[in-house]
Order: C-alpha cells, then sequence, then structure tokens
C-alpha cells in the first residue's frame, strides 16, 4: 500500500465525511508535486498565485498528513493570519460571490455549498436555512415553506439553480451524513443535532479570507433582486419575510455602477 492509499484509509477510519476525504486527498496529490517534507510549509506560504484561506487548507492536509505519517511538518506559526478587518464591508461584488462559491464547491462540503447556494439565491437569514426541515421542502417546486422571526410561516420562492442544488445534495451528499436517516432537518451535523449558525459563519469567513458572512449573502441577494429588477421592494419584503418596507431598504445597496448606467439612459438626462 502506498502513502496516498494508506493515507485515504487513515481518514476512513477517522470516520470523516466522504467528500471532505475527497478534498483532503485532492490537496495531497497537489502536495505531492511540491515534494512532502520539512520544507513544504515553506514553499506553500512563498507561493503568490494561491490566497490566504487555499494555503492556509493545504497546510491543513499537509498537518493531517503528518499525522498519519507520525512526523511534525506543520507548526501552528505556519498558518498565515488574515490581516485584521477594523469594520466589515457592507457589500461585496458578484464576482467575490460567484469565486466564493466555488471555493467551498471545490474545497469544503457540499452541505455548506448548499447553504451558501441557498441563502444567496433566497435571501433566508442564516437560522432559517438551517431551521429548514424536510418536511418544509414539499415537492422542492418552485417555493418552500419557512417559519421565520415571530414563528410566522411564509412560502419562500425558489430559482432553478437552488431546487437544482438542494436536489443533488439530498440525493447524493445528505444520505452520507451519520444521522441523516434520523434527523428531521435538512442539513445534517456530524454529531446528531441541528448545524449552529456560528459554525457556518466561521467556515464562511474562513473560505473568503474573513470577507463573507452568511448575513452579507442575505443583503448580496436583496440588492442583486433589486437592482436587476428582479422583484420589487414589495416583493422583496415578502421574500426578506420583513414587516415593513423601510428594513426591506436597508438591504439593498445600488451600486454606483449601476446608478450611474441608470442616470445616463435618456430618461435621465436634460440635455
Amino acid at each position: 500500500m502506498n502513502n496516498i492509499e494508506g493515507f485515504h484509509l487513515y481518514l476512513v477510519n477517522q470516520g470523516l465525511s466522504p467528500n471532505t476525504i475527497k478534498n483532503y486527498m485532492s490537496d495531497l496529490r497537489l502536495l505531492s508535486q511540491l515534494g512532502i517534507n520539512s520544507d513544504t510549509a515553506s514553499v506553500l506560504k512563498s507561493n503568490n498565485n494561491r490566497s490566504t484561506s487555499t494555503i492556509n487548507r493545504m497546510l491543513s492536509t499537509l498537518r493531517r498528513y503528518g499525522e498519519y505519517k507520525g512526523i511534525n511538518l506543520v507548526k501552528d506559526s505556519d498558518f498565515i493570519k488574515s490581516q485584521p478587518v477594523t469594520s466589515a464591508p457592507d457589500t461585496v461584488s458578484k464576482v467575490e460571490v460567484m469565486e466564493f462559491l466555488k471555493e467551498l464547491k471545490l474545497y469544503d462540503s457540499y452541505r455548506n455549498y448548499c447553504i451558501a447556494v441557498v441563502i444567496t439565491n433566497t435571501g433566508l437569514r442564516i437560522s432559517e436555512c438551517l431551521n429548514l426541515r424536510l418536511a418544509d421542502l414539499g415537492k422542492l417546486k418552485s417555493e418552500i415553506s419557512i417559519i421565520g422571526k415571530g414563528n410566522k410561516q411564509r412560502f419562500v420562492s425558489l430559482n432553478e439553480s437552488v431546487i437544482e442544488v438542494l436536489k443533488h445534495y439530498l440525493k447524493h451528499d445528505r444520505i452520507n451524513y451519520k444521522y441523516a436517516s434520523v434527523s428531521e432537518y435538512v442539513f445534517v451535523s456530524n454529531k446528531g443535532h441541528k448545524l449552529d449558525p456560528s459554525t457556518i459563519q466561521k467556515i464562511f469567513k474562513y473560505r473568503s479570507d474573513d470577507k463573507i458572512n452568511p448575513h452579507m449573502l442575505r443583503h448580496v441577494f436583496a440588492t442583486n433582486a433589486y437592482e436587476s429588477g428582479l422583484l420589487n421592494l414589495r416583493q422583496l419584503q415578502e421574500q426578506l419575510g420583513h414587516s415593513n418596507l423601510t428594513t426591506v431598504q436597508k438591504y439593498t445597496h445600488p451600486s454606483r455602477k449601476a446608478m450611474t448606467a441608470a442616470l445616463n439612459k435618456d430618461s435621465g438626462r436634460f440635455v
């Protein structure tokens, strides 16, 4: 049995999910190309073509591989600390969100990717997303039932992207969790109980270099839906589950580019 096969068996015996194991193995193959030794961590950190989150993820894989081999390949000081942010940005660009989703899909669990896709495409609160029960999905058509703030029920519209990702998760990923058969929740934790919002918040921050959190994705949904003309304020109010329009307006952040484009239309000029 070679090192790669042995490491795979080691991860399986650790009780990790198939998707997590897949990501570790993918990183190990990349690390093998660099040559795994006491200098590998330094080589990784000197590569300017990789993001901080990618380097830290690969260092985590290298550390895990070192545990398997019984040697110390990574020190705590090797991990790159994100620069402190004095205040989180109100918004992020669509490009940044798409890159974040790509990072989750490639290197994290499909469950976490699915959660991000649901929030970004529906505007759900993180608590509403994690409270979703299988019974709430119904036949998974164009809308789902949500119990929001104040224990109020509402129906949230779904686009085809959300439906496709949810169906894939339910069919191919959820079934791999130990407690899938007994949990009533859509998103299953590794310990059997409902996922804690703080767990997802930490994962999102890690995968986005401390730029994106679930609440920000809710803002992104609202801004994009309104700015693109997909939903008006009244429709957004219903989708987001707010009791008044004033609150909804706080979730929309029209970009300067969109504002300039609008003012340059014939109806916006006086010459």
